[in-house]
């Protein structure tokens, strides 16, 4: 009998055999490792909004995932594995990049306009986060995933405080000017 492969401690999972079918499970240790404290089930339905598909064969959709044999349940591990770290990396890379710089440009220049101040992008490991000093001195900043998500939120929402500060100003004017 061949001896089957066991997954890395890092993958934070076991493959528990049931009525001779594979079912991954994560598990979950004390500080240093030694002791198992506790396991969580795997479901299809979760894998299906929050994964990334298969490339080849059927998909399924619910229930407990599972497999017949259990190199298909290591194969499901590694991938699970490679699928968490591309999507960490995909994330930092997204944080990162500017798509849209002459859009970007458009935002900085307007949000100069309208707060006499230039916008301070700070991307972090995971999100951007913007700020601008408004012109009565307030801070107003956003979170957002990428630099032009950022800009593009920030322009939308200091816009909008300010026009709503304008007509706060002048209630008066504005109604005026509807009627006339």
């Amino acid at each position: 009998m061949r001896k089957r492969e066991i997954l890395p401690r890092d993958y934070h999972m076991v493959i528990a055999e049931i009525n001779q079918r594979f079912y991954p499970v994560h598990t979950q240790t004390t500080d240093d490792s030694q002791e198992l404290t506790g396991f969580f089930e795997l479901l299809w339905s979760f894998e299906d909004s929050d994964g990334i598909p298969m490339a080849v064969g059927p998909r399924h959709t619910t229930g407990l995932v599972s497999f017949p044999t259990y190199a298909a349940a290591i194969n499901y591990c590694h991938r699970r594995c490679e699928e968490s770290q591309f999507l960490v990396n995909w994330k930092k890379n997204a944080a990162r990049c500017e798509l849209y710089p002459e859009r970007n440009a458009w935002y900085t220049q307007e949000l100069q306009q309208l707060t006499g101040n230039t916008p301070f992008l700070c991307p972090s490991l995971f999100e951007v986060h913007a700020h601008v000093v408004l012109y009565d001195g307030t801070v107003h900043s956003v979170d957002a995933g990428t630099i032009d998500d950022a800009m593009c939120q920030l322009y939308e929402e200091v816009a909008e405080l300010i026009a709503l500060a304008q007509t706060e100003e002048h209630p008066t004017l504005l109604i005026e000017q509807e009627y006339a």
